[in-house]
């Protein structure tokens, strides 16, 4: 098996663990049962629920949800740049979506970036972290994405698409060839913000 198709594998193993409805609207009684039938297999971590969001923000985000769930990325992407570019503040909310929408597009430098912010807004959130591991085995960083990947698993055991995922980590990482035995070779370092 070619290492491009591990990734590629691993691509479409990490998007169910994507948030498909990250803004909830808060309706009323009659309408609660089927929102929470609707989005029963996603879940929003308390700590992105006590981030700011204000009314403008939200209605992009909402426009970007709507975009996204369309199959329109690159309009989605352009409406989560603006509520970034605008509205700093919903950083928690915007960069994981956008990290997915770059995934999603095979932007995987940039959704490396979004995803990176995402988790050190929200440390404790396994999905952020999972995609994360996604875009790190993505751009070839099998090590780093194993930790990640290692860290979402112990936020949520549960997850087998995460575990599925580390799996095809650690496989490519089985099949790379060890930097020790290449004279002047050395890892792959993304520097940090």
């Amino acid at each position: 098996m070619k290492l491009s198709h591990v990734v590629v594998l691993a691509f479409n193993l990490s998007f169910a663990a994507s948030r498909a409805q990250p803004v909830l609207k808060v309706t009323g009684s009659s309408d609660s049962q089927a929102l929470t039938a609707k989005t029963a297999a996603q879940t929003i971590s308390v700590d992105l629920l006590g981030q700011p969001l204000s009314r403008k923000a939200r209605q992009l985000l909402e426009k970007a949800q709507h975009a996204a769930n369309a199959g329109d990325h690159a309009r989605a992407i352009g409406f989560l740049e603006t509520v970034h570019a605008k509205y700093p503040e919903s950083d928690a909310w915007t960069q994981s979506m956008l990290g997915v929408e770059y995934l999603k597009t095979g932007q995987f430098t940039s959704a490396l970036h979004s995803l990176e912010q995402a988790v050190l807004l929200l440390p404790r959130d396994a999905v952020d972290r999972s995609n994360l591991g996604f875009a790190l085995a993505a751009t070839g960083q099998y090590d780093r994405a194993e930790v990640e990947l290692r860290r979402a698993i112990a936020l949520d055991h549960d997850n087998l698409k995460t575990r599925e995922l580390l799996n095809v980590v650690l496989a490519a990482n089985a099949l790379k060839p060890s930097t020790a035995s290449q004279p002047g070779a050395s890892a792959n370092v993304v520097s940090s913000r």
